[in-house]
């Protein structure tokens, strides 16, 4: 089995090779959830191999090893940081890789200012994306039973993800949010249809980058509704209480 700093070197090189898919994460998704920061201090959560910095710098960066330059060694779950200490917290597909999203919720509000925002980009598994993610992703796509406590049976590998996870916790069990930290959701925005999909993502495939550029450009004209029923990315905005 792959090290997470293999799999992240291999992220690394496909980042660099792929125009479109640069292209594709810095206008589609990093600019989005710069649009969403309030201004102040800003903590990355599982910075990975740090796409996000590199485009955004001057952020506090977390993750369970320093896989870039500048990054504490942590726990999002127990973090190393005093009350309110930032404005912001961001983080770029970490949630459904969380053994326990509720517990690491509820430290993210304890770290985050009064109206502090926590920025995430995620999967959005519709009716659509849960198809795309269980049939043709390499994560799991499957239902969570206790989504906030424990949303991985037994021992869970750093790299475990479970694309169902940010839907769970914030469109079908919204509700029970509250009871596990003090945050509520501003703002969700699916995005990313066929654009998302046509990039190949990290694999060595994918569409050069103005056949991308068309297809988010015909995307960015379609309704509401229809994001919700085939996007495969959602942008969730939630402020501390």
């Amino acid at each position: 089995m792959q090290s997470v700093g293999d799999i992240f070197a291999g992220h690394r090189r496909a980042w660099d090779k792929k125009r479109a898919l640069r292209l594709y994460y810095q206008r589609e998704i990093f600019e989005r959830i710069v649009a969403q920061l309030r201004p102040g201090p800003t903590l990355e959560i599982g910075t990975g191999p740090g796409f996000f910095a590199d485009y955004h710098p001057g952020m506090t960066g977390l993750d369970i090893a320093a896989f870039h330059p500048g990054v504490i060694p942590g726990d999002v779950h127990d973090m190393p940081f005093p009350d309110a200490s930032f404005a912001n917290v961001v983080g770029v597909d970490v949630l459904h890789h969380l053994a326990k999203p509720g517990r690491a919720l509820s430290e993210i509000a304890r770290v985050l200012q009064l109206n502090g925002r926590l920025v995430l980009v995620e999967p959005w598994t519709g009716p659509v994306g849960r198809l795309f993610y269980r049939y043709l992703h390499h994560e799991d796509c499957s239902p969570v039973t206790e989504p906030w406590t424990q949303a991985f049976a037994g021992g869970k590998d750093a790299m475990d993800g479970n694309a169902m996870i940010p839907w769970t916790l914030f469109a079908a069990r919204l509700g029970e949010l509250s009871a596990h930290a003090p945050l509520r959701l501003a703002y969700c925005q699916p995005f990313g249809i066929a654009a998302y999909a046509a990039t190949g993502g990290f694999k060595d495939i994918g569409l050069p980058w103005p056949v991308i550029d068309a297809l988010c450009r015909i995307e960015a004209l379609l309704p509401d509704e229809i994001h919700r029923v085939a996007a495969l990315r959602a942008l969730f905005v939630l402020e501390r209480l």
